[in-house]
């Protein structure tokens, strides 16, 4: 097992853990998309708010270690999508957003993160950092 991770590159490391937070994010969102269509089950399907703001927690976390381990850390479009994202769910969870309904802006935030997630796998993809670029010429 060891051995089998270590020859794994950084970008692969970046890439999927991009792809992580993306989804996270991804499925909260359509979690909240979905819940007025799904308003007959909510009482066995709702989450309380304590899962819901781990959700957050976690994804933000899991969001801003890859992005600061990443090339998209030099992307000020990805850092503030990122942000933005982040920021519209966290007010929304927290009620700033109140007279607008808590899933549509739930959703809005959580899909701009997930957005900002998937445009850094792209940067790391598209191969614009130097260690994953070292790592290739290394390799071959």
């Amino acid at each position: 097992m060891k051995d089998s991770l270590a020859i794994m590159s950084s970008r692969t490391y970046l890439a999927s853990g991009s792809r992580l937070a993306a989804c996270a994010a991804g499925w909260c969102g359509l979690h909240c998309a979905l819940t007025p269509f799904l308003a007959v089950a909510a009482p066995a399907l709702a989450l309380s708010e304590g899962i819901e703001r781990a959700v957050w927690v976690g994804t933000v976390l899991i969001g801003s270690l890859i992005l600061a381990m990443g090339p998209a850390r030099r992307h000020a479009a990805v850092i503030l999508a990122f942000a933005a994202g982040a920021g519209l769910w966290a007010a929304s969870l927290a009620g700033l957003l109140d007279p607008l309904p808590e899933n549509v802006t739930s959703a809005a935030g959580s899909l701009i993160l997930a957005g900002a997630m998937v445009q850094s796998a792209r940067v790391c993809r598209a191969g614009e950092c130097s260690v994953c670029a070292d790592e290739e010429h290394a390799d071959q």
